[in-house]
């Protein structure tokens, strides 16, 4: 596939002087660093958002009152449910 792009003249004039040293096409240097690039980002850990588990607020949490002790799965839904119309 063909491609063009804008690259700084100086640049351009100073990569082409390179590749002519080294005896290779810019066309091959260019070829090599996208896929240096590409490998690179392929290799990198993905971020993780570090969370304050400690001090985490559920998107839901302004349903539940805070009266609420039993926080096992069936009593927060049930609770979120009762109180969906009433605060959204």
């Amino acid at each position: 596939m063909k491609a063009t792009f804008q690259i700084p003249d100086e640049l351009y004039r100073e990569v082409k002087a390179q590749t002519a040293r080294d005896g290779r096409t810019l066309r091959d240097v260019a070829i090599q660093l996208f896929e240096q690039w590409l490998r690179q980002k392929k290799q990198q850990a993905p971020t993780v958002i570090a969370v304050d588990w400690q001090n985490f607020q559920s998107p839901l949490a302004h349903l539940v009152p805070s009266s609420v002790k039993d926080h096992n799965t069936a009593a927060m839904r049930e609770s979120v449910t009762n109180n969906w119309d009433e605060q959204s």
